[in-house]
């Protein structure tokens, strides 16, 4: 695979995670001035990832391989990715906890 192509997947990824961020930031201040009394429940929600991600981001290492330095990648971008990738993973199995509990509950009612 060639570094062009691995680039252009990185820009987009940055380019995703930016929107991302973006909205995240965004759509709970419009939420907040429209609805200040709900607010509270979007403060859990956004201090639930918080303490994910912190959690992740204690869990991660920042071990660099050799074929990671040849993307400019260092030991604290390698915490960064390395929490990211954590907290992907407990977030995807909370979810799937979230829907299979909710399947099950729907199953006796």
């Amino acid at each position: 695979m060639s570094d062009s192509l691995i680039n252009i997947g990185l820009y987009l990824s940055y380019a995703l995670v930016l929107g991302g961020l973006a909205a995240a930031i965004l759509f709970p201040v419009m939420f907040f001035i429209k609805n200040p009394g709900k607010a509270k429940g979007a403060l859990i929600g956004v201090g639930f990832l918080a303490v994910v991600y912190g959690l992740s981001y204690a869990l991660a290492g920042s071990e660099v391989l050799e074929s990671y330095t040849k993307f400019g990648i260092d030991s604290g971008m390698s915490k960064l990715i390395g929490g990211s990738l954590i907290s992907l993973y407990i977030l995807a199995i909370f979810a799937f906890i979230v829907a299979v509990g909710a399947e099950v509950l729907r199953f006796f009612k």
